[in-house]
């Protein structure tokens, strides 16, 4: 007797989906997500079993490895294991009976990765104190220098879009070879321009090639790690690449008192040529994402990717907050030139110094983000960083509106908290967002920092259209970010909180 639908037995393989019943507060059934979500303790065992079977593998490391579902994520095997065996999770020390390799090994991919990071502040800081000489050189206005800075958030959007995927399908190191050595061409357009409009033209190269290596590297740290474990590698690469958020300004402003603007992005052609040499000497022995893994995607076209990040409501929330906390933070970088040179007369070095303690700070509060890990979730610590950014803004905006006669130091210590808590946020920020999408990371990244490059693009030049002779457009501007992040954040974490409740009652 032929059994009808109800009564065929599973294929043994298959995962088993508990029996749909109603929810009696939504009246309605949950869906094939939320019934797969809900099995999860059974695909954990199944994972564990084929682990004790066969360590090594390759379906069951992509299972373990996956991080689609935070109850079978786990560490990858292979050539990244090491990162796993050296003690990450318990705050970077290798534990003891390991042997050296494995600490070095470590070392050297964090220090790799963290120079490859460091590539989106050096493109956009080394050049900051030459933009009153940029003014000048040019003949154009403040607002037309501030476009070369807009061009290259615009160009950062569109790289990440393309590469991030991309780093999905293929891998992680074929991409990060082309996009490196298509950046030190980019460089070497900006070094050669004749115009203002021409260098605009090449800092948007020159933006898309830096965000594909900068997105690439997000990846490889999801590929590597999740949850607290990605949040603490995250801000040990802080490390690394915070020296050159601290030194650009510096670098840039003792480098114009023998070049000039040009020699800058010479500098930034050299620096593109040292990541040539790291990328092959180090990343290419680390394929991250290699074929087993790639083999899940082969039948997942983009816009099923696209469409899977548009339909989580905290992903939609994390990207939505973060482009506008870091569009505000930009807004102040796009200004801060003006204002410290031109409102508050400090020289091009005092200039870099005081841009140099803001480096300082945000390396400070990654490192505040990496020991709270221990105790904390990351969305705990990411609304942690929420509160200190609203609260430094306000203060910001009522020191300089309220009380002009408090000059540099009302406008510097409110910035200095608001620098910190940005600093506290990032890696969280990056930790929350990614951390369900690990066969899609580059994808996540790539719209994560997409939307960061468009709010940017869009907050950056507001203040120069509403004035830099006063420090209050650029306090108001970020006030307001700060403070719809912050909106954005608690309504899209409380609506996933209801629905999820709601799933499982």
């Amino acid at each position: 007797m032929r059994h009808g639908r109800r009564g065929r037995r599973p294929h043994p393989g298959a995962v088993r989906l508990p029996a749909a019943r109603y929810d009696r507060r939504s009246g309605r059934r949950p869906s094939v997500n939320e019934r797969f979500a809900a099995d999860a303790p059974f695909r954990a065992r199944r994972a564990t079993r084929a682990a004790a079977t066969d360590p090594r593998s390759p379906g069951a490391a992509v299972e373990r490895s996956s991080g689609d579902h935070p109850a079978v994520a786990g560490p990858p095997t292979g050539p990244v294991s090491v990162l796993f065996e050296s003690g990450l999770a318990a705050g970077g020390a290798p534990p003891a009976g390991r042997s050296g390799p494995a600490g070095r090994s470590l070392a050297v991919l964090i220090v790799a990765l963290g120079l490859l990071g460091a590539i989106w502040p050096l493109t956009m800081d080394l050049y900051l104190p030459s933009f009153v000489q940029l003014e000048g050189d040019f003949g154009t206005t403040a607002s037309n220098v501030q476009l070369t800075l807009t061009a290259a958030f615009i160009g950062m959007g569109l790289g990440q879009l393309v590469a991030g995927p991309i780093s999905d399908a293929v891998g992680r190191t074929r991409p990060l070879g082309v996009a490196v050595l298509l950046y030190c061409l980019a460089s070497l357009a900006c070094a050669l321009a004749p115009t203002i409009t021409l260098l605009i033209g090449a800092r948007f190269l020159q933006g898309m090639t830096s965000a594909a290596c900068a997105v690439i590297s997000i990846a490889i740290v999801r590929d590597v790690a999740v949850g607290d474990r990605m949040l603490i590698l995250s801000a040990r690469l802080s490390l690394v690449s915070g020296v050159f958020v601290v030194g650009s300004p510096a670098l840039g402003a003792q480098l114009l008192t023998i070049m000039n603007w040009r020699g800058l992005f010479w500098t930034l052609v050299c620096y593109g040529l040292l990541l040539v040499v790291i990328v092959a000497a180090v990343l290419m022995r680390h394929e991250t994402n290699p074929p087993a893994r790639r083999a899940l995607r082969r039948t997942v076209r983009l816009r099923d990717d696209y469409r899977a990040l548009a339909a989580e409501r905290q992903f939609r929330a994390v990207v939505l907050g973060g482009g506008l906390l870091f569009g505000g933070m930009m807004a102040y970088m796009a200004s801060s030139s003006f204002l410290f040179q031109g409102v508050f007369e400090l020289t091009p070095t005092g200039y870099a110094i005081v841009f140099g303690g803001h480096g300082v700070l945000m390396i400070l509060g990654a490192q505040v983000g990496a020991r709270l890990a221990r105790a904390f979730t990351p969305q705990r610590i990411l609304f942690l960083g929420l509160a200190g950014l609203v609260g430094s803004a306000v203060l910001l905006l009522g020191s300089v509106a309220l009380l002009p006669q408090l000059g540099l130091w009302g406008f510097l210590g409110p910035l200095l908290g608001f620098v910190t808590a940005f600093g506290l946020t990032n890696p969280a920020l990056s930790t929350v967002a990614l951390a369900p999408h690990g066969l899609r990371a580059g994808t996540a990244a790539s719209v994560l920092g997409a939307s960061n490059m468009a709010f940017a693009a869009c907050l950056a030049p507001l203040a120069g259209h509403f004035g830099v002779q006063t420090p209050v457009p650029t306090a108001a501007i970020m006030v307001v970010a700060a403070t719809t992040a912050a909106t954005v954040f608690a309504v899209g974490f409380r609506r996933a909180r209801v629905r999820s409740s709601r799933a499982h009652p």
